[in-house]
This record gives C-alpha cells, sequence and structure tokens, in this order.
C-alpha cells in the first residue's frame, strides 16, 4: 500500500471511530444494542477494505479485470440490495475458483470478477446475460470479444448444499476451459432389411398361366 492510500485508510478509519463514539454518546444503552449490529458491519467492512489494499488496490483490481481478452472470467452479479443469501453464493463461488483455480488465476488463464448489474457501466453485460437476479456467469473471452457465456441458475438451488455447489460450479468452470462444447450425436443409422425381388409373373395373380408340358406315347 502506499503513502497517499495508507493515508486514506487511516482518515476512513478515524472518522468511523470518531462516529461509533459520538453515536454512542448520543444514545441510550437500549439504542446503542440495536445500532450494534450495524456498526460491526461498518468495521468489518473497513477491515476488508484495509486487508485488499485500501481503495487505490480496489480500483486497480477492477481495472485489471477490465483488461481480460482471452481466458474464461467468472463474473458474479449482484444488485444493489445485498441479501444473505446472495452473499453466500458470492462467497461459495469464490472460494470455489480461488481453491481448485489456483493456478489459472495465477498464469491470467481465469478473472474473477464482481459486477453490480444495477449501475449504468454494467448494462450491456446485464442485457447480454439476461440478468434479471444475482448470478453467477462464465464467459469465454477471444481477442477482446465473448465468444461464447453460461448462466449458472443452479447456484440458486444449491446454495444451501456446499459440496454440491463447488462441484457444479467446478464442472461447469472446468468444461468452458477444456473448451467442451457437447457435440450433438449423430441420428443412428437404421438398416432396413432387404426386400426379395419376386418374378412379377409369379407373383402376379393375372398373369396367364403357363402351358404344361405333356409327353405324347408314341
Amino acid at each position: 500500500m502506499d503513502l497517499k492510500n495508507a493515508v486514506a485508510v487511516c482518515l476512513i478509519s478515524l472518522f468511523s471511530a470518531t462516529l461509533v463514539v459520538l453515536i454512542a454518546r448520543s444514545l441510550d444503552s437500549q439504542s446503542a444494542s440495536r445500532l450494534e449490529p450495524q456498526l460491526a458491519s461498518i468495521v468489518e467492512e473497513l477491515q476488508a477494505l484495509r486487508k485488499q489494499g485500501g481503495i487505490a488496490a480496489t480500483s486497480a483490481a477492477a481495472s485489471n479485470s477490465e483488461t481480460a481478452t482471452n481466458g474464461l472470467i467468472v463474473y458474479y452479479f449482484h444488485s444493489n440490495m445485498r441479501c444473505p443469501t446472495c452473499r453466500s453464493i458470492e462467497a461459495q463461488a469464490k472460494e470455489t475458483v480461488q481453491t481448485d483455480f489456483a493456478s489459472q488465476l495465477t498464469r491470467g488463464e481465469l478473472t474473477w470478477k464482481i459486477v453490480n448489474y444495477e449501475q449504468s457501466a454494467a448494462k450491456p453485460l446485464a442485457t447480454k446475460f439476461e440478468i434479471q437476479m444475482p448470478v453467477v456467469v462464465l464467459a469465454r473471452m477471444k481477442a477482446g470479444q465473448i465468444q461464447d457465456w453460461k448462466r449458472l441458475d443452479d447456484v440458486w438451488a444449491l446454495v444451501g448444499d456446499k459440496p454440491a455447489f463447488a462441484k457444479y460450479v467446478r464442472d461447469e468452470i472446468n468444461r468452458f476451459i477444456a473448451g467442451d462444447k457437447q457435440p450433438v450425436p449423430a441420428a443412428p443409422i437404421i438398416s432396413r432389411p432387404e426386400i426379395p425381388v419376386l418374378d412379377s409373373k409369379a407373383s402376379d395373380p393375372l398373369a396367364p398361366a403357363q402351358p404344361l408340358a405333356i409327353p405324347v406315347p408314341e
């Protein structure tokens, strides 16, 4: 973290701490206890920001993900409203990506990216991927263009089963990395039995009868 970024984080932390003290002094104990969960959430967000390197580092990470021109991007799309289930989907998908695809992340073959689909800058992607709710989307990039994509809608059904969730996301990512587009199986060739060709005269009941050769005694 550079000096400017460190100063920014310190100022934010100082401001938040001051705000907490002022609020605590102005409220009675009962009101303060009700406010405690929200204050704890603010502290967690600040700690997460500090671990990521501060504001500048977070912006840089987002900028780096924009430059992915080849490989696979694993998107997590969320809305302005972040419910617990949405956060769980994000956390489990991120854990699967970072645990099972660490080498691909390091080599730049795979990128993890979080996008708020309600922001104006994300509208083109949200329209292309037909985003209606928070979800994971895989997009294969080639020369800066989206070559293929898939929305993983089943994350909602599997979020309560962590092993099944991880397997689902892992399997889909592996298919995209391998470029595995399941080919459409060819229609089976059905052999038809040969129909014997009968003598038309023998099979035609209207054909004139052949004369019988009867020997004549001498």
